[in-house]
């Protein structure tokens, strides 16, 4: 009696795995070709492969005073900081060299990235080619940077075609955002910028009371350029920037 049951036991596990093997062909045979394979996500690519060069840029730009290659700059710990408010006659309150310093730093990210946003579409294509799809990419293309509390928008208008499996898809705009503390690190630069300009001086530490994001020190130079260094204590990033304002001379 062991045995017979054993047998049948047997029998049944046997007559289980025949159906199910049935009914995962037919299955399969139903199923549209590609089931099983991630479809290619193009936003997914241009956001990965762009996204690094925004914080390259940024750690740049910052140690610099917002630029890339500053023109009218300090040296300090073997760095070119931009002057951003300054005279060169003493007892004179500073000029703005940049008012617009929001819109310059946009202009100095997008530089830096533009390129890196071809060579991804160029590594996109390439990448798509292997998988055997058809890809139409413009060569009419826009790229914007834009900065807000917290983070730098990007956003590219470019058209992509993608046609694979006879499934054509197609995307006019690729945008994102990349966690950054930029803007609220120029947005201070500003502010001691407007102070400096019109009081020829800045509070740090009553300005730190209120923005405990923030902490901010000062560092003189010998021909009375004062060098701010403004750090973001989230991040650790730092920004340096050069003001000479209402200088007093040694022994006045």
């Amino acid at each position: 009696m062991a045995n017979k049951k054993g047998q049948v036991a047997i029998f049944v596990i046997i007559a289980i795995v025949i159906v199910s093997s049935i009914m995962l062909f037919f299955f399969l045979r139903r199923a549209p070709v590609g089931v099983g394979e991630a479809e290619f996500d193009p936003e997914q690519y241009i956001r990965q492969c762009v996204g690094p060069s925004i914080n390259d840029a940024v750690d740049i730009i910052l140690p610099q005073g917002g630029f890339l290659e500053p023109k009218n700059f300090k040296i300090y710990n073997h760095t070119k900081v931009a002057y951003l408010c300054k005279t060169d006659d003493d007892y004179s309150q500073c000029v703005n060299l940049h008012p617009m310093l929001i819109n310059e730093i946009n202009e100095e990210i997008k530089s830096f990235v533009s390129p890196v946003v071809e060579n991804c579409f160029e590594s996109m294509k390439t990448e798509l080619e292997k998988r055997q799809a058809g890809v139409e990419i413009s060569t009419a293309k826009d790229i914007s940077i834009s900065m807000v509390p917290g983070k730098v928008f990007v956003d590219i208008n470019r058209s992509v075609k993608i046609t694979e499996r006879e499934n054509t898809r197609t995307f006019e705009e690729f945008d994102f955002d990349v966690a950054n503390p930029i803007y609220n690190l120029a947005s201070v630069a500003m502010n001691i910028v407007n102070d400096e300009r019109r009081y020829c001086d800045f509070d740090s530490t009553e300005y730190m009371a209120y923005d405990r994001s923030v902490n901010i020190r000062k560092f003189r130079m010998s021909d009375l350029t004062v060098i701010y260094t403004i750090k973001d204590k989230g991040s650790g990033k730092i920004m340096n920037i050069a003001i000479r304002s209402c200088a007093i001379p040694a022994g006045i």
